[in-house]
């Protein structure tokens, strides 16, 4: 990837190359690491797949299972950090965000009408993520299957939750054979400001 010209041109095509891998839903940026800070201070990082994002908007979107540990988190504390990084292009993108936790909205329901039922899977288990159990098995009802009715699923649609990011700061980096860039980015008064800093 060739080197960027200037910071603004850097923060551009960071964004665009998070909406192709959630258009396309592949590449190593669709799959981010994503920190929250739980009730003892402690980090606490997970991999989670980037479902769609909004350039204009600066946001960031992701699903997940109410009951997941990482929703009180973030409910106790609203914000979260996301790690990017494409070995190929060998650029690290690093964005700061305050969360909106969404559920049983008009919104949910477009992005669950759709999912598969394959999609549906992950927030149709009997227990709640992080549950113990005596085997490594999805809890998953007896009845389900991959060619099952939609509508058998709906049940399910009670665990889905829609995590909106309002992206506010982002730090990038682009390790290059002619030297290395890193640019760091902070939205205020309507617009990005961004400068370089020392890789």
């Amino acid at each position: 990837m060739e080197r960027f010209d200037n910071p603004d041109k850097f923060l551009h095509d960071a964004w665009h190359l998070l909406i192709k891998a959630a258009i396309k839903r592949k590449g190593d940026y669709q799959k981010p690491s994503v920190a929250t800070v739980d009730s003892e201070g402690f980090a606490r990082q997970r991999v989670i797949v980037l479902r769609e994002v909004d350039f204009q908007q600066r946001q960031l979107t992701f699903f997940t299972d109410a009951r997941s540990r990482k929703v009180e988190e973030l409910s106790n504390h609203p914000h979260l950090s996301c790690l990017f990084w494409d070995e190929r292009k060998k650029v690290q993108i690093r964005m700061n965000a305050q969360v909106i936790l969404e559920q049983g909205s008009a919104r949910c329901r477009q992005y669950w009408d759709r999912l598969p039922v394959q999609g549906r899977s992950s927030y149709a288990a009997l227990s709640a993520p992080g549950t113990p159990q005596q085997t490594d098995n999805v809890p998953l009802p007896n009845h389900w299957h991959d060619e099952m009715d939609l509508q058998e699923t709906a049940y399910a649609f009670e665990h889905f939750m829609v995590i909106t990011c309002q992206v506010y700061s982002a730090d990038l980096l682009h390790l290059h054979h002619e030297g290395h860039q890193r640019a760091q980015f902070a939205y205020q008064d309507g617009a990005w400001a961004g400068s370089w800093v020392a890789p």
